[in-house]
């Protein structure tokens, strides 16, 4: 157990997170890759002190990366208590969980479109947000997602169009990632076990969907 974990923790019981995620930050980049165990551990704090930072993408992620360590960890457990079907942060209802994985996804597919990694000003963001929002509320109405299955919903997130004229943006069609399997020559299903091992549904594992502070965040 290294001095920075030490640190953390009691950072974390002094109701210091922002302190203890610099320490636990140094544990785990310290960490030897072959201790799985202790980089799992480290890798959970982190995640704690995240989410009482309130920062709950960079917590998903750390929680991601320490439960296939330790699949029957502690970690394990926070995570499938804390990240929804879409491997993002669980919301107050599934109808938020939707919202938010097809924000993120248009978002960060605007975001990519535009070969940057944050909105410009925040003019461009409330932009952006208000037709997505828009389009969110006509995927809404259209009952295309009554019913559906996570793995469903999110073909039709990711097909539905947007258009962004104030950008010089027509449309919004910037291709379908295919996710496959090159060891076994097949393409990879939502629901597939993940090809890592951790033994979870891939798009709740590495296929998960990246939220828009994957990108904004640090």
């Amino acid at each position: 157990m290294s001095d920075d974990f030490r640190r953390g923790q009691r950072e974390l019981a002094s109701h210091r997170p922002d302190r203890a995620v610099r320490s636990l930050r140094k544990a785990v980049s310290t960490c030897p890759a072959l201790r799985a165990g202790e980089l799992s551990r480290n890798l959970y704090w982190l995640a704690l002190a995240l989410f009482r930072l309130d920062r709950p993408e960079l917590a998903v992620k750390s929680l991601a990366s320490a439960q296939k360590l330790r699949p029957r960890g502690l970690a394990r457990s926070a995570y499938l208590l804390r990240v929804n079907d879409y491997g993002m942060c669980r919301r107050s209802s599934p109808e938020l969980d939707d919202f938010y994985a097809f924000f993120s996804i248009k978002a960060c597919a605007y975001l990519r479109s535009k070969n940057q990694d944050r909105f410009n000003s925040c003019a461009e963001k409330d932009a952006i947000t208000r037709l997505i929002g828009d389009a969110w509320r006509s995927m809404s109405s259209s009952g295309k997602l009554k019913g559906a299955s996570p793995s469903s919903k999110l073909s039709f997130f990711e097909a539905w169009p947007i258009s962004y004229p104030l950008f010089g943006l027509d449309t919004m069609d910037t291709g379908k990632i295919v996710r496959a399997d090159f060891r076994r020559g097949r393409r990879i299903h939502g629901e597939d076990p993940c090809t890592c091992g951790s033994g979870l549904p891939f798009m709740r594992c590495c296929g998960r969907t990246s939220s828009l502070g994957d990108s904004t965040c640090e």
